[in-house]
């Protein structure tokens, strides 16, 4: 029987009328106030992301947001009383207590300031995967950020890093370096890997490091992150001392338009232009460039054959289009251009003068939740550069084509995987002038494989291990990389860790291709010296002939097979030539009966490249084909920041190189006549003591033979090539102690140590040499900054000290003197434009003219003066 109500209808009829209406009303009843708002950057202006906001009630937290591109946010809490707390990495936390939001909700614009000194910065290079804090990393890190960066002006990124733990910069120009981590540094050095946004920034087939020639801008640069020590099991070959990752500003973050105007002594003028803009939250772009020009310090190699050109110039631009399809989604794709108008580069054959010398690239990139790809190529053209030495003109255009993919993924709960595949194409295009013979087989293929893997182990323990595995198309064997790291977190700002890296090197197209002369000697034929690269097959030399070595001699006679015969190593069997010979010089010695290897000996030299003179020799030594040189390294790493005013940084490592590949060595003994034996004989016969002395000091002074290898193309030409050496090892640390003594200033200090700065090795042959470090064995630094964003002023004195250090890197042999340099910087933004800012440097502040590497310029001061404006 149905339940009645007073009007007399049925319960069951109206009741889920009422239902229906109450669910309606429902929300609308508890419905709570809104908190709105935007976060922007105290000095810039400029829109915040990332900003986490809370609402608190003791110490819990009642609702949270975080803001989006447009720095955006909004969150619903009841009615009442809170304690608003605004936090973002790299700014001081925002808090508002007592916070009330009324009924009806409010708004508001909250304006975060920046601090003034960061401990543990946020960084992506060290695990090539999502970003993660400076302690958390499983590598000895440091990074740069966009502070430092807005604070100094910058000719090349290079000169954010002077005072970095771990780097040695050898500043060898106006714009011109040689960096390295830890030492093995070289001219023309390409052993630390440098990337801009995740691409290749070497020269491409060279493979070496000209920092002048990337097209970047610093006022486009976020940050730079440098990782020390081996990186092959995520990065791949030539990361074996470590990354230097350069990362622009991306222009969803940074809109609007900034222009810089520098200038100063050494007749600089440096002007830099950036915009960017967005186009709703879909579409932003950036275009960026800079004319660089000034007069680098003088300076004189009297090898030099060809007159310098001390002016520096340079023009360089590039554009970037941003895609963000969706939250999770974007599509990157950019150019860019710099045209080394005219500049001075070291190199291991002299220095280079570089006349219109264009670096290009193009790139472009795609992520999608955890999976990103990317491809490049970088092109170069060496324009009208030639070697300064031999005047020989250098052509290059060669180009580097690199496709890359990722992806990730979480395996349970603890263990997160990244993994990817790499590949590469170097196609050397130098018509001849590097690689000549060569020319049309000299691409090198390249493709690597790795998976690195996280785990946490408890609260405070993580293990980080890797493998990679790589394929190069001129070395015979498959190289493998593994990585194991354990990062102990014992307290929220405290870390330990341990870490094994085992990383390579491949052989450089000069190595594996170079085929070039490099001179020749003054002999009644011209013996040309000649340098080259290992073949696949290696260098090996007969010993077959009379149970010896072979030789072989423009001056065979054609009985006896002319030049291209093999021979037993006894210059006796070329006598009918050296007759013919003084016969054209006017000289008869035909009456003389021709000696044999009984009468005079065999004696073997090798020519000197250092003195150009002969040094006596007993053999030659095959070259076995060139491996890759591996790098393994221990390494035991604490960071910490203590009482939020104190960090501390010490890395203690253990480090072997196998497999070292030296510098260039003339592999091809020159084969005399034995003078004392020929001056005998020559008196034996009836030559007068006179003459004979005379004619055996000049028959024995000339090449009469050359001992090559079978794979030799020519065949009694002197080579110039390259060899692997044994096993090198050291011991190294890096010590970094930072401290905020107030609010606006700070100090640090580094130092770097490295057990030995050259090594005592043996080659693959059991030929000892010595191999430099190429860098200081003991260097330290120090800055005192202070900042002070009330008042718009920033100021900066650094210094550094390098010990004396001996230098053997292809013509450049010497030892670099210890030197102290002090730089000092001070900034003021306008108080009637804060978004302009006045700079003054000057690095070498004292003018203490200073070498840093053999063959480069005494070094002077340097002042420039620097207008920033932003709009």
């Amino acid at each position: 029987m149905s339940t009645m109500n007073r009007s007399g209808l049925p319960v069951s009829r109206w009741l889920p009328t009422v239902s229906l209406v109450l669910l309606a009303a429902g929300p609308a009843a508890a419905q709570q106030p809104t908190l709105a708002g935007t976060i922007i950057d105290s000095l810039t202006g400029r829109a915040l992301d990332g900003a986490r906001v809370e609402l608190r009630r003791d110490t819990a937290v009642i609702a949270s947001a975080v803001s989006d591109a447009r720095g955006s946010f909004s969150l619903e809490a009841p009615a009442g009383s809170y304690r608003l707390v605004v936090a973002r990495l790299d700014y001081r936390p925002h808090i508002v207590d007592p916070l009330r939001l009324p009924p009806d909700g409010t708004s508001l614009t909250i304006v975060l300031s920046r601090r003034a000194f960061m401990f543990n910065p946020i960084l992506v290079t060290a695990s090539r995967a999502a970003e993660e804090k400076a302690l958390d990393a499983p590598a000895s890190v440091s990074v740069i950020n966009t502070q430092e960066v807005e604070e100094r002006p910058a000719l090349t990124p290079v000169d954010y890093a002077y005072a970095t733990t771990g780097m040695q910069v050898a500043t060898t120009g106006l714009t011109q370096h040689e960096m390295v981590a830890r030492g093995f540094g070289n001219a023309a050095s390409g052993a630390l890997l440098v990337l801009s946004d995740q691409r290749y920034a070497q020269v491409p087939s060279l493979r070496i490091n000209v920092y002048n020639f990337i097209p970047v801008t610093d006022q486009d640069v976020d940050r730079i992150e440098i990782v020390r020590g081996p990186g092959s099991a995520l990065y791949g070959p030539n990361s074996a001392d470590g990354v230097f990752h350069i990362i622009s500003r991306a222009p969803f973050d940074y809109t609007g338009t900034a222009i810089t105007v520098s200038g100063g002594q050494r007749e600089l003028l440096h002007a830099q232009l950036r915009h960017a803009s967005a186009f709703g939250e879909r579409f932003a772009f950036k275009v960026s460039g800079q004319y660089m020009r000034g007069r680098d310090w003088p300076y004189d190699d009297p090898a030099e054959t060809v007159q310098r050109d001390s002016t520096i110039e340079r023009v360089s631009g590039d554009v970037r289009l941003d895609w963000r399809p969706s939250a999770n989604a974007s599509v990157t794709a950019s150019v860019g251009v710099n045209q080394a108008l005219s500049s001075v580069e070291l190199t291991p054959l002299g220095a280079a003068q570089a006349r219109d010398w264009r670096s290009s690239y193009a790139q472009a990139k795609v992520r999608l939740g955890r999976f990103s790809g990317q491809a490049f190529v970088n092109v170069s053209d060496a324009g009208g550069t030639q070697l300064l030495r031999s005047g020989d003109d250098i052509v290059d255009r060669s180009q580097l084509w690199v496709a890359q993919l990722q992806h990730g993924a979480l395996v349970g709960s603890r263990v997160n995987l990244t993994y990817g595949i790499d590949l590469q194409r170097t196609v050397p295009r130098t018509d001849g002038t590097v690689t000549g013979r060569n020319e049309y087989d000299d691409a090198i293929d390249e493709a690597g494989a790795y998976v690195h893997a996280e785990a946490d182990l408890s609260r405070v323990a993580r293990l980080v291990v890797a493998l990679r595995g790589d394929y190069h198309s001129r070395l015979k064997d498959p190289i493998l990389s593994p990585r194991a790291a354990l990062v102990l977190r014992p307290a929220l700002d405290q870390s330990l860790r341990i870490t094994y890296n085992r990383a390579f090197s491949t052989p450089t197209t000069n190595q594996l291709f170079l085929d070039i002369v490099g001179g020749a000697l003054p002999t009644p034929v011209p013996t040309f010296i000649r340098l080259v690269g290992v073949p696949k097959t290696g260098f090996t030399f007969r010993r077959d002939c009379d149970g010896g070595l072979c030789m072989r001699s423009p001056y065979t006679p054609p009985d006896l097979g002319g030049g291209q015969a093999y021979l037993p190593l006894d210059v006796t069997l070329l006598w009918p030539t050296v007759v013919q010979i003084a016969a054209l010089r006017g000289i008869d010695l035909s009456p003389i009966p021709p000696p044999t290897a009984s009468d005079v000996g065999t004696v073997l030299g090798q020519l000197n490249l250092g003195t150009g003179s002969f040094d006596p020799v007993t053999g030659a030594s095959d070259l076995p084909p060139l491996k890759a040189p591996i790098h393994n390294s221990i390494e035991l790493g604490y960071r910490g920041v203590l009482w939020d005013r104190l960090s501390v940084g010490l890395d203690v490592y253990r480090g072997w190189r196998t497999d070292f590949v030296g510098s260039e060595q003339v592999e091809t003994p020159s084969a005399f006549f034995d003078e004392d034996d020929l001056r005998s004989y020559l008196i034996d016969v009836g030559v007068p003591a006179a003459s004979a002395d005379s004619l055996a000091g000049e028959i024995a002074s000339i090449p009469a033979a050359t001992v090559t290898p079978q794979e030799a193309r020519d065949p009694w030409d002197i080579l110039i090539t390259y060899r692997n050496f044994g096993n090198v090892g050291y011991w190294g640390g890096d010590i970094e102690l930072g401290a905020v003594v107030t609010p606006w200033l700070a100090l640090r200090g580094t130092y770097s140590w490295v057990s030995k700065d050259q090594f005592e090795a043996v080659d693959a042959a059991g030929r000892p040499d010595t191999i430099p470090l190429n860098a200081s064995a003991n260097r330290a630094a120090f800055s005192i900054v202070a900042r002070h964003d009330g008042i718009g002023l920033n100021a900066e004195v650094r210094g550094r000290w390098v010990d004396a250090f001996p230098v053997s890197s292809g013509v450049y042999v010497g030892t670099v003197d210890a030197y102290t340099v002090l730089d000092a910087l001070a900034g003021y933004r306008l108080p009637f434009a804060r978004r302009v800012t006045v700079t003054l440097s000057a690095l070498n502040l004292l003018d203490s003219n200073h070498v840093e590497f053999v063959g480069a310029p005494p070094i002077g001061r340097l002042v420039m003066g620097s207008v920033r404006a932003e709009f």
